[in-house]
């Protein structure tokens, strides 16, 4: 597993810098923002891209630049097998898995409703590693399967008022950690 690298011998890291072979990236939540912004730049480097989101209407503009796109609710199984059913149909791997989709639950940790505590955990923590699971044999297919799980900083530093959803990006940074350190996704790598 060869990293990217520059003229100078520098890697890369996810963006090209020299031409090198088309990657498949698969990227959830692309509706807005970060996923949007990374569908957007793989495109453009020439990279197959699926983009995914809950209502694949919101895609529109990705796939008009030539991203494949697919309806993916991250919390729901039958969503994440269908997709990767889907995937396995038409691809034989998958390079880059970037688990992107997520929320945001504000409020008073200790006033926080429940349902929307649970909520922020299955979508921001426990999806990424179901679909990190099921999308195994296909990140495994490939001579350089890369997991990147989207923290933020408010995993390392919590902010007033959002306590749930800094947890949350704790909790997937240690997974992200775990992944990286474990024996059991050989040949791939994980960054956070």
């Amino acid at each position: 597993m060869e990293p990217v690298r520059d003229d100078s011998g520098v890697e890369a890291g996810l963006f090209k810098t020299e031409t090198v072979m088309q990657r498949i990236v698969l990227i959830t939540g692309c509706s807005s923002g970060i996923g949007q912004a990374l569908a957007q730049a793989f495109i453009q480097q020439g990279d197959i891209v699926i983009a995914t989101a809950r209502k694949p209407a919101t895609l529109a503009s990705l796939q008009a630049l030539g991203c494949e796109v697919e309806q993916l609710d991250v919390n729901d199984a039958d969503s994440r097998c269908d997709l990767i059913n889907s995937l396995s149909s038409r691809h034989s791997h998958v390079d880059i898995l970037i688990n992107n989709a997520g929320i945001s639950a504000m409020g008073p940790l200790a006033e926080i409703p429940t349902e929307k505590l649970r909520g922020q955990f299955e979508t921001n923590v426990i999806a990424p590693v179901l679909l990190t699971q099921q999308a195994l044999p296909l990140l495994r297919a490939s001579s350089s399967g890369m997991i990147i799980n989207m923290g933020s900083v408010s995993g390392v530093l919590t902010t007033p008022f959002a306590g749930a959803y800094c947890a949350s990006k704790a909790a997937l940074h240690a997974i992200s950690c775990l992944l990286y350190t474990s024996p059991s996704p050989r040949d791939l790598s994980t960054s956070r």
